[in-house]
């Protein structure tokens, strides 16, 4: 059986409300199928799948007085496992640098705080946080992979990320967090 790619991502949320609105309205996403779960020991699950635009899915539940699950977690995964920000995050591909700067335009008239264009030399980047606090990012791969990108080992990229230099704070602080709030300490 050929793999066509990730089918969906399976998440939390406790403002179902909120999360459908927010990558509905503000993403530009669908509902693709939403319907409640009801547990046999009692409450219930809001349970939606969003369509990305692509057919790539991704999916939140929101427990609602289920017996056995908390009624407050962390739902953005890495203050949880007190990890930076970067470190669970979710990446969805745009077709060109072109699109991905139109991204980002759409994002900020929308009220999104998002990182101006981030290079990584291989790709490009734009980083910012849905109401769960997930870290999210519109990607594009900008060359071909070869042979030496399959080294580990240090890299030098080829000049700044981002360019001017308060630009850059923020890309760091939306990667790497500030220290007391969710980075571990240097």
């Amino acid at each position: 059986m050929a793999r066509n790619g990730v089918h969906h991502i399976g998440l939390a949320t406790l403002d179902y409300d909120r999360t459908v609105e927010f990558y509905t309205r503000k993403l530009g996403w669908s509902v693709a199928w939403c319907d409640i779960l009801e547990p046999p020991e009692g409450g219930k699950i809001k349970h939606v799948f969003m369509d990305t635009g692509d057919g790539t899915l991704v999916a939140f539940m929101c427990p609602e007085r289920v017996p056995g699950i908390p009624t407050e977690f962390k739902t953005d995964i890495n203050s949880a496992q007190n990890l930076p920000p970067a470190f669970y995050h979710f990446a969805f591909d745009v077709a060109s640098v072109e699109e991905l700067e139109a991204k980002r335009e759409e994002l900020l008239k929308k009220d999104i705080d998002v990182t101006p264009v981030v290079d990584h030399e291989w790709c490009r980047s734009i980083y910012f946080n849905d109401p769960n606090g997930l870290l999210l990012e519109y990607c594009v791969t900008v060359r071909e992979f070869n042979d030496d990108d399959k080294i580990l080992k240090h890299r030098v990229q080829p000049g700044p990320m981002v360019k001017n230099p308060e630009d850059a704070k923020k890309v760091v602080e939306k990667l790497i967090g500030r220290r007391g709030r969710n980075a571990p300490a240097a």
